[in-house]
């Protein structure tokens, strides 16, 4: 799962993820991450309470099944 990085400041932002790579975020801007890269990490955290840059977590998308849900299917059977 993936989420984004902001940077809050006017000024940008290094930042080392758990992979060991660098990543430079612009004031203002964003950067897309996944979540193992910024779990655990104590410098995230700290640039996190300091509200230097926040953690933005993707919504999960709802997949859809081949079949019905209950719900579904008494709502066809009731028009009957």
């Amino acid at each position: 799962m993936s989420g984004k990085i902001e940077n809050r400041t006017r000024r940008p932002v290094s930042l080392r993820l758990n992979s060991g790579k660098t990543v430079h975020i612009a004031p203002g801007g964003a950067l897309e991450v996944e979540d193992v890269e910024v779990e655990n990490n104590a410098k995230v955290k700290k640039l996190e309470d300091r509200r230097v840059i926040a953690r933005i977590k993707a919504k999960k998308e709802k997949q859809q099944s081949a079949r019905p849900n209950k719900e579904e299917k008494t709502k066809s059977t009731k028009k009957k």
